[in-house]
């Protein structure tokens, strides 16, 4: 799988505050360019929201109302507006959501990346065996007929090979700086694969786990569970995600066994999750404390 290059629903969301931004610098209501325009004030409202893209025929009817005619700046929205109506990673389609496909662009364009995980392995961290020891658990595989266990192993096959092109951003170059992750103690102390009797794929993965900890673009923590309560007991899962670009908001992913949330919009949820991070960071351990932690759980296994 390519690495995303360019991504439509964040390129979709940059556009949108783009205009809010030259609407309001011009002071005009929705109203009063939905009227000059001969357009529905929602219409207005969708273009703005980010949730739709726009035509070229109405992109070019915005710039031309707000005064925005340098060639350079036509070109850089034009090309962007371009960008955001093609489809999010249609070729996940199958096997993810649409919100879990936007977030994924979004991960790839990133600079920095905060994830709270009180479960699994966090998946920029976890090793094939260990994906698909999760998945296979997660599908009842094991209670499926046999033409159900083909279908369902194809689409086990396709999440980790997403899993490892999303893995790509830990590498070297690319926009991400640095990846922060903190971890309950019993994300490592549960023996993964134990329940098909391979208690190898646990200790593969703790090994990973080892190696990334010396990672430069990696900051892994755990929360011991002799360090008592702490701010992430009774959360589910999250990350929160930065960008280089200062005119780009923050943008919160939630998971949870009901559903999946992300914003950019609710500044309050993404202070409270960011100052929650804070702490979770302040009662991990890390560095040698962690090696020490981690070669226990191996022998532990």
């Amino acid at each position: 799988m390519e690495h995303l290059v360019e991504a439509p629903a964040y390129q979709r969301k940059r556009l949108s505050r783009r205009l809010l931004r030259r609407r309001r610098a011009l002071g005009l209501t929705q109203q009063q360019v939905a009227t000059k325009l001969r357009w529905s004030q929602s219409k207005v409202t969708r273009i703005e929201s980010g949730d739709v893209g726009i035509s070229h025929t109405d992109l070019l009817a915005l710039l031309t109302l707000y005064g925005l005619s340098d060639d350079g700046v036509v070109r850089e929205l034009t090309k962007m507006a371009d960008v955001a109506r093609r489809p999010s990673l249609p070729q996940m389609s199958d096997v993810h959501s649409k919100a879990f496909r936007e977030y994924l662009e979004n991960e790839q364009v990133a600079q920095t990346l905060h994830s709270y995980e009180p479960f699994y392995v966090p998946g920029l961290l976890q090793t094939p065996r260990y994906r698909l020891a999760v998945l296979r658990n997660d599908y009842r595989l094991s209670s499926l007929g046999e033409a159900e266990q083909a279908e369902v192993e194809k689409k086990i096959t396709q999440k980790i090979e997403v899993m490892q092109w999303r893995q790509q951003i830990l590498r070297k170059g690319g926009a991400l700086a640095k990846a922060h992750f903190v971890v309950d103690e019993s994300v490592i102390r549960r023996v993964v694969g134990a329940e098909v009797d391979d208690t190898s794929v646990m200790r593969e993965q703790l090994e990973l786990l080892k190696t990334l900890r010396g990672h430069p673009k990696v900051d892994l923590r755990v929360i011991r569970f002799d360090s008592g309560a702490h701010a992430g007991m009774g959360s589910s899962s999250y990350v929160l995600l930065d960008f280089p670009d200062v005119d780009d908001p923050p943008l919160l992913y939630e998971e949870n066994a009901t559903g999946e949330l992300t914003t950019r919009e609710d500044e309050a949820r993404i202070k409270v999750a960011s100052s929650s991070f804070e702490s979770l960071q302040g009662a991990a351990c890390r560095d040698a404390e962690l090696d020490s932690l981690l070669d226990e759980a191996i022998r532990a296994i």
